[in-house]
């Protein structure tokens, strides 16, 4: 399932039946992590009491609501050891997102409009999670949080699997929110762009302002994924650090 055409830019030879292929997606990836690196660093290595200009401004205004509402409000007084990790995921999937508004449909969309690039996204946030859940509580303390409390054992036999079912569709829910919002405002606006080639001339303008207003919209939603993304991360994490009463 993808939402961008894939062009193989430097074939590679296959690895355990992995083609390792250089393709306009990893490119695209390793230009949204570039761009994450340099932004944040230009951003944040001032010494100065003050921001000197307005890149820093915007940049610690972003910070510091994303600290405030997915670190300190989410995770609660832990949430500043989770400071980096959670920046740094917004940040490169705001950058994916926003890769995606450039202007060469044939070539670049949002690499987030590909399930493959949601998921491995999602199973690091799980990956990350269930270490968490390891070192804090144990294998049996981990265990534990699938059983519940107070209730008799056949009923929690049957309780348990639907418990591991649910924690395991967590990260496939969190690649299908961002994968089919991606895909799909970036799917309207090239329809847009479509019909305006296709349409009679004295109806050009309503498809040229259509592709203009989904594409503002578009920014938006590109914010808020990134946003949401890294709110439910947060509130993982939050829950693996926390022990079932």
């Amino acid at each position: 399932m993808h939402g961008i055409e894939r062009h193989v830019l430097l074939p590679l030879p296959t690895f355990l039946g992995i083609d390792l292929s250089i393709t306009n997606e990893v490119l695209l990836l390793w230009i949204a992590a570039l761009l994450t690196g340099t932004l944040l660093w230009r951003a944040c290595r001032r010494t100065e009491p003050l921001p000197r200009n307005r890149l820093q401004n915007l940049f610690e205004a972003v910070i510091l609501f994303i600290e405030k509402e997915v670190v300190r409000a989410g995770i609660g007084a832990e949430g500043p050891a989770w400071s980096p990790f959670l920046l740094t995921l917004f940040f490169f999937i705001l950058s994916c997102n926003l890769l995606g508004m450039l202007p060469a449909p044939a070539h670049v969309q949002a690499v987030t409009a590909n399930l493959s690039v949601t998921l491995a996204l999602a199973l690091v946030v799980f990956g990350v999670t269930i270490l968490v859940g390891f070192r804090r509580h144990g294998l049996v303390g981990f265990l534990r949080k699938f059983v519940p409390t107070g209730v008799p054992r056949w009923i929690a036999a049957l309780v348990v699997p639907i418990e591991v079912v649910s924690w395991l569709a967590k990260p496939l829910s969190l690649a299908l929110r961002l994968f089919a919002n991606m895909l799909a405002g970036h799917s309207l606006i090239f329809t847009f762009v479509a019909l305006e080639m296709t349409v009679a001339w004295f109806l050009i303008p309503l498809p040229l302002v259509g592709a203009v207003a989904m594409s503002v919209f578009e920014l938006f939603v590109c914010v808020i994924q990134a946003f949401i993304f890294t709110l439910l991360a947060g509130l993982y994490i939050k829950e693996a650090l926390e022990s079932r009463a």
